[in-house]
């Protein structure tokens, strides 16, 4: 089902943190190191809508009647020296997650439209996403959608 989407509103709040908290306790099952609580949820919510406040992009929401079914925060870089002036502002996919109910039915897809239709029209080329390693589901997801591997990154605990 394609889903219905608009622009974030100050009411949607309670229900973008709800669907931040339920991504944190899906990764946190998978990588171990996600912060459960509702305060990591808001302070997400609040950076997010920070960093496009300073750097531009857009914070969405999928909606099924009045519920907030899905939500999709897209941020703008910097134009990055090391790449082709053509290619030097990229557009991230910085939170993409869609309420477990109703997933499988479309809605990650229609937001990913819009972030691909949002990206054009700030004149950017080059959308990036992420996904924890060991979330199959979401990687074969943006694959599916045309997105491929560019970037390796490493971490360690010290």
């Amino acid at each position: 089902m394609p889903a219905n989407i608009r622009p974030y509103a100050a009411a949607d709040r309670r229900q973008v943190i709800d669907l931040i908290a339920q991504l944190n306790a899906f990764e946190n099952a998978i990588s171990g190191d996600r912060a459960e609580d509702r305060r990591a949820a808001e302070a997400c919510l609040d950076s997010d809508l920070g960093r496009i406040e300073r750097d531009g992009g857009s914070l969405v929401v999928a909606i099924d009647g009045a519920d907030v079914i899905g939500m999709m925060c897209l941020v703008l870089d910097p134009p990055q020296p090391y790449l082709r002036a053509d290619i030097g502002r990229i557009a991230w996919v910085a939170e993409l997650v869609i309420d477990e109910r109703h997933r499988g039915q479309g809605v990650g897809t229609s937001l990913l439209d819009e972030a691909e239709r949002l990206a054009r029209s700030f004149g950017i080329r080059r959308l990036m996403i992420g996904a924890i390693v060991g979330n199959t589901i979401a990687r074969k997801a943006y694959e599916r959608f045309g997105f491929k591997p560019a970037v390796l990154e490493l971490s360690k605990d010290i």
